[in-house]
Parts: C-alpha cells; structure tokens; sequence
C-alpha cells in the first residue's frame, strides 16, 4: 500500500488517485493464509454492507491509507465489472474510459508499472509542476 501512497504523492498534480475496498481476499471464515495468521490480520468475510465499511475503516487506520477509499457495494459490483479480485490497478482517463490495466494481483499488483505508465503519459511536465 505503502507504494501507492507514494504513487500519489507524486502524481498529485497530474491524477487523482481513490482506492477501492472490495471484498476480503483471504477471510478468517474463508480461506486464510499463514502470514495473515502471524500478522493478525484475520477478518471473517463480510456479510453487510455495514460490516464491510468498518473493516475498510480498520484496513484504513492500520496501513495509514492518506488516498480516498471508496467501498465496494455487498453484492461486489466495482469488484466484477473490473476484475478486480484480489487487487488491480487501473487508470481511468477523463472520459471515464480505461486507459491503463494493470495484472491482476498479487503477482500482477506492480505499481512501478503503473509508475512507469504515468511517468510516461505525463512526460511533457516538469517535476516542479507535480
């Protein structure tokens, strides 16, 4: 998360940035992974939307999440219409179009691509203007 903190710092001036909360990729009631375990960073599945605010809002505090987050509706619409289980990355150009896609995660989740991507789309400004 820590690297699209920084994404966003740098690119302020060019792109808003709005991370969307989406269902949990591996849930307490579900299917859990040993580091989750170690880390005690085990949430059951929410079943409300409700529930599903207040996890964002402890997954927010305990990263320091500084970027809008947006949460996902219980049936998990943003989440389908993108693809975007576990985690993605997209750009989403002023005409609402996608304009850039990232892999799927975890192993696809590379936001020095996405890095790469901006650096290049908004090559034509200075550093001061960022």
């Amino acid at each position: 998360m820590a690297e699209v903190e920084e994404l966003r710092e740098k690119f302020r001036s060019d792109a808003e940035f709005a991370i969307v909360y989406i269902k949990e990729a591996h849930p307490g009631d579900e299917w859990q992974q040993d580091s989750n375990i170690e880390g005690e960073i085990v949430y059951n599945q929410p079943n409300s939307f409700e529930a599903r605010m207040d996890l964002a809002k402890t997954f927010i505090d305990k990263m320091e999440v500084k970027t809008p987050t947006l949460v996902d509706d219980i049936q998990n619409t943003a989440m389908a219409c993108y693809a975007a289980w576990p985690e993605r990355l997209y750009v989403i150009d002023t005409d609402g179009k996608i304009d850039y896609k990232g892999d799927m995660g975890p192993f696809g989740f590379k936001p020095e691509q996405l890095e790469g991507y901006l650096e290049e789309r908004f090559a034509g400004r200075g550093a001061t203007d960022r």
